[in-house]
């Protein structure tokens, strides 16, 4: 005889569960505006927390374009060959 066992809200299918902390210290108080300015200086591992905490959170596209234009900044051009 076999027996199925689950534990309780098994049904619902097993998911990952992923906890993000905000960027920096204060962040979640900062506008976006201000998050933005604070982006013209940050490093890239800054940039990409950001964008990873703004698309599974608030998802503002004012602040994942800074982030963007960041990276672009920080990406040096591609050598060319002669």
């Amino acid at each position: 005889m076999v027996a199925e066992v689950a534990e309780a809200g098994a049904e619902d299918g097993a998911g990952a569960q992923l906890d993000i902390e905000e960027p920096w210290d204060g962040y979640d108080r900062m506008t976006a505006e201000e998050i933005s300015a604070a982006l013209a200086g940050a490093s890239r591992e800054a940039v990409a927390a950001v964008q990873l905490y703004e698309a599974v959170g608030k998802g503002r596209d004012s602040v994942l374009e800074a982030a963007e234009r960041r990276l672009h900044d920080l990406t040096p051009p591609p050598k060319q060959n002669r």
